[in-house]
């Protein structure tokens, strides 16, 4: 997980405890659940700060109702996005020597995702998801339905029947 989620990320995961998987995504993002399989967290900000739980974290005042910026995407789409958060502005062609990583780094997202099955679904807050689940996630547009207070932010939530993870990256200039 180190290689993907680095200064400026959040990686976390809790159990499902609840029809709508939204209100066990809230936890997660709030850091009031714990990984129900005890992988670490990886919760540094822009700074290298820690991030606090609850009001304190990033997702401090995300509600039910910020969902709806969270568009269904497909594996890949997840996978290729994970990928990105590397990048300034989350953009494949910002990552350094990214065509030399680019496997290295997609496997390292596969392995995380495949934790939640092969029946997972996947959202993202990235809007070339909106109306096409299957776009080309590398070769986006980089516009994003924001989560939070920082300039910019996008990531990946992953839902099993168990499991909720969530994959964030933040820009803060």
């Amino acid at each position: 997980m180190h290689a993907l989620f680095g200064e400026g990320m959040f990686a976390a995961a809790g159990a499902r405890r609840h029809a709508d998987w939204r209100l066990d995504a809230l936890g997660v993002m709030q850091l009031v659940t714990e990984d129900p399989r005890g992988w670490s967290r990886r919760v540094l900000g822009p700074e290298g700060g820690i991030y606090g739980s609850g009001p304190n974290g990033p997702f401090g005042a995300v509600t039910h109702n910020d969902f709806i910026g969270a568009f269904p995407v497909a594996r890949r789409g997840a996978e290729q996005i994970m990928d990105t958060l590397q990048g300034e502005w989350f953009q494949a062609n910002d990552i350094p020597d990214f065509h030399e990583r680019e496997a290295e780094l997609t496997g390292h997202a596969k392995a995380i995702l495949a934790r939640f099955g092969e029946d997972a679904l996947f959202f993202t807050n990235a809007v070339s998801a909106r109306n096409n689940p299957h776009a080309d996630m590398f070769r986006r547009e980089g516009v994003y339905e924001g989560f939070t207070d920082h300039v910019m932010d996008c990531g990946v939530i992953a839902v099993s029947a168990t499991e909720v993870g969530i994959f964030w990256g933040f820009t803060i200039d």
